[in-house]
């Protein structure tokens, strides 16, 4: 029995002795592991700190950004693009009249904006999905040449339908093209710039909106109101060579999704029934506000029957995209998002207010003070300087203190105060004093339009930004679209109950607006004081509809609770905080495995 004894006291010695051996080595290993591993952490710190600018190379899709000479001629082309949509917004306000004296349409009045502007609210969201499906440069040439297609329509058109049809399709490129300039920006531009880009493209989409009045008076009365459309075709052509060359093409984010459909597949993925459904909703909405009060009373069974289908069809349309998820135009987890609906209700709101002003200024300097479509439009200067520098100034102090809220706010009072000056307008106010109003409420409008899109931007997550600044983009074309019906029910409404069916159809129906004060006089006698109350009559309509932008600026007040007070400043910082966690974390994961890796293979040798 002594002998196994000796035999398994001697074994455990030498499994001992092995094991110590073993231990020694491992600690061995760990201890040059440990020394690897400190050099990989102290590595791994010192290099964003190094090479800083190696983080912002590339998108979240692996995609250079574009630098240098060719993102200076490719953001020139963005803005032109910008200028050129924007600009048919406004222009065509001091055309209206020589337009209609042309085709003899003053009752069309209302769809000459609102035709190009209900299209491209119709299309906005749809086009937002096709940049996400679609290659982007192709999606937005497409639209582009459908906008130049539009602009080249109206130019040669002989009626007022024709015309109606040229803005449509116009307004079709015009949504692509709003919404493309913003991705574009977004897909080849560094977040730490990104902003500054973004404030050029608003100031230039504000310089246009009120500089369109100025530049369609001087074609009107100098050389020809089809000059508002064919402007748009040389700045138009450079840009769309400037793109073709310079713009890489890159596919959509979930163009993958989309490869292998057959092409029937992928027209549903762009969601053409929720589309379909959204434009005959809204074209049946603008039909009832171009016919309610006018043509027909608001009780006459075609307004009502069109108000039924608007509502029955919009709601059909909120349940799609409800139901559709994340496949819908709109998500309904970005529309639930409290900021996004307040900003989107405020912009809605204030966009109106500003069409009204920027739609029916003008017309009141021809109707009612015989202005020239020149003269009427050099009025609008004092509006264009100010929101310019006031949108300049709101961006630049928004960038500096880091908060978007205070102009917010200033915006509701300075556009309820200026709208409500301009209320108080007569026969005989200086015009020094109506272009001061003006000035007034433009500044409103400078300082707070763009912070809703700022608002949105800096609460959503990355992979919503799209979405959610698509979503304003629609509301804020939708605002715009909605003056034109409404201003034109509140005119002739109010000069029927002022003058009588048969005169304001006579002064107003079938006449342009720069006839009407000739006509006021060849019915009740020039210089009479007949004819002057008739006048002050259409004075009285004009002033309704700015009682109507009064109205609309105070109610811009209800959705601000809604909207989150955030630091751009401090979101910026959590964002790359957490971009930068994530690159930390991948690549001391990359680091630190194949050492786990040894540590294990040679601790499972040593047992």
């Amino acid at each position: 029995m002594a002998s196994p004894a000796r035999s398994t006291h001697t074994d455990t010695e030498s499994h001992d002795v092995v094991k110590s051996d073993s231990e020694s080595k491992l600690e061995l290993e760990h201890s040059d592991s440990d020394i690897q591993d400190e050099k990989s952490n102290a590595k791994l710190a010192e290099a964003p700190e190094a090479k800083p600018e190696e983080n912002e190379e590339l998108n979240d899709q692996g995609e250079k950004y574009i630098s240098g000479w060719p993102l200076v001629f490719l953001l020139l082309a963005m803005v032109s693009t910008v200028f050129i949509v924007a600009l048919s917004n406004t222009i065509i306000s001091t055309a209206i009249p020589a337009i209609t004296t042309a085709f003899n349409s003053t009752r069309d009045i209302g769809w000459y904006n609102s035709g190009e502007a209900l299209a491209a609210t119709a299309f906005q969201l749809p086009f937002g999905r096709a940049y996400l499906l679609m290659d982007l440069k192709w999606t937005f040439l497409v639209s582009l040449a459908l906008y130049l297609i539009g602009s080249l329509i109206c130019g040669v058109a002989n009626s007022s339908a024709l015309l109606i049809v040229g803005r449509s399709i116009a307004g079709v490129g015009n949504a692509g093209v709003f919404a493309g300039v913003f991705i574009i920006i977004a897909r080849n531009v560094p977040l730490r710039k990104r902003a500054l880009y973004a404030g050029l493209v608003g100031a230039t989409f504000a310089i246009a909106a009120v500089l369109g009045p100025v530049l369609g008076g001087i074609f009107t009365d100098r050389i020809s109101w089809r000059w508002c459309f064919y402007i748009n075709l040389p700045i138009g052509a450079v840009a769309v060579a400037i793109i073709i060359f310079l713009l890489p093409s890159r596919p959509g984010e979930k163009a993958a999704e989309v490869k292998d459909l057959s092409w029937w597949q992928f027209f549903l993925k762009l969601n053409p029934f929720g589309s379909l459904l959204l434009l005959g909703s809204l074209t049946c909405f603008f039909l009832a506000l171009q016919w309610g009060g006018g043509e027909y009373p608001w009780s006459a069974g075609r307004v009502v029957a069109v108000l039924v289908v608007f509502a029955v069809g919009f709601i059909g349309w909120l349940v799609l995209q409800y139901f559709q998820g994340d496949e819908a135009t709109l998500p309904y987890s970005v529309a639930k998002q409290r900021t996004v609906g307040g900003a989107s209700m405020y912009t809605l709101l204030l966009s109106a207010a500003f069409g009204l002003v920027i739609y029916y200024l003008p017309l009141w300097f021809q109707a009612v003070r015989s202005d020239s479509a020149e003269a009427a439009g050099l009025k609008q200067l004092g509006i264009v300087i100010s929101l310019t520098l006031s949108s300049i100034a709101a961006g630049g102090a928004v960038v500096k203190i880091g908060y978007y809220y205070p102009f917010i706010y200033a915006g509701t009072i300075l556009c309820s105060i200026g709208a409500g000056l301009l209320y108080t307008i007569t026969l005989d106010t200086p015009q020094w004093d109506i272009i001061g109003y003006s000035i007034v409420f433009a500044i409103g409008i400078g300082v707070s339009l763009e912070q809703s899109n700022v608002a949105v931007q800096t609460v959503l997550p990355d992979a919503q930004i799209p979405a959610g600044t698509s979503l304003v983009l629609f509301v804020r074309l939708l605002g715009s679209a909605i003056p034109g019906p409404i201003g034109q029910s509140v005119l002739q409404t109010t000069l029927a109950s002022k003058l009588g069916t048969e005169v304001a159809e006579q002064a107003y129906g079938g006449t342009g607006a720069t006839e009407i004060r000739s006509k006021l006089d060849n019915i009740f006698g020039a210089g009479t004081p007949e004819a002057r109350d008739a006048l002050d009559a259409f004075n009285d309509s004009v002033t309704k509809i700015f009682m109507v932008a009064i109205i609309v600026s105070c109610l811009s007040a209800l959705p601000l609770p809604f909207i989150e007070l955030k630091s751009v400043k401090t979101a910026k910082r959590e964002s790359e905080d957490a971009k930068e966690g994530k690159k930390r974390s991948r690549t001391a994961a990359e680091t630190e495995d194949p050492e786990k890796g040894h540590d294990a293979e040679v601790a499972g040798k040593a047992v």
